[in-house]
This record gives C-alpha cells, structure tokens and sequence, in this order.
C-alpha cells in the first residue's frame, strides 16, 4: 500500500520529522509500506494562497496514494482527498515524531481513522 506524510525537510539523525501542518507542508513522503521505499515529493500547491488541497489530492491520485497519515487536516483538503478521492485519512498521535514510527504504527494498524476534518480553515 502506498501512503504519503507531510514531512520536514529537517531529518534528525538520518529520520524524517513529521510535518504537523498538512496543506503548508513542503514537502510529502510517499511510503510504499510492502517494500518500505520513500519517495519525497513537493507540495504542489505551495504557490497558491488558498486550495492548497486541490492539488495535493491529484498529487496523491498520480502516486497512487491510498491513505494519508496525517496530525491535522483541513475541511478544504479533507473533502478533496477522503470524500471525493476515498482516499482513507488516519491520525497521527501529538506525541509522534518521526516518520518510521507513524509508518511503524500504521503497518500495526494503530492509527484511527479521521472522520471529519480537524483544523480550522486559516
């Protein structure tokens, strides 16, 4: 299955930072979790002010995405990639740090899906 993470581009020891920050992410890891590959990819709506999630979500769509693992995600975005790509949202614990332990959680099926969207719209 492959899953995308909004990512730092700060590593700490050679281990990605999750990006806490959805739609401002610059940068996403897109995780094949059967042969554990990562591929970075840049958030292709970085350039616009608003709908950022647009173009993220045909991002997903070319990569073959089938989950996001995200800590929050806007309505905006939410809508885009869960209800009209079905593309399954998880959460991401506060406490998560690092990219390897939420793939980690995800593979052990330790994540709960979000249902709705849980930023506010800036």
């Amino acid at each position: 299955m492959r899953v995308a993470v909004p990512i730092l581009e700060t590593e700490v020891n050679g281990r990605r930072l999750v990006n806490a920050h959805f739609g401002k992410s610059n940068l996403f890891a897109v995780v094949d979790t059967e042969t554990g590959k990562v591929e970075v990819k840049e958030n292709p709506g970085l350039h616009v002010e608003r709908g950022r999630g647009i173009y993220i979500a045909e991002m997903f769509r070319e990569n073959g995405v089938e989950a996001v693992l995200v800590k929050e995600m806007g309505p905006g975005a939410f809508d885009k990639i869960r209800n009209q790509l079905g593309i399954t949202v998880y959460l991401i614990p506060q406490n998560v740090k690092f990219l390897d332990e939420a793939i980690e959680m995800f593979k052990k099926g330790e994540l709960v899906e979000l249902l709705e969207p849980n930023e506010e719209e800036h």
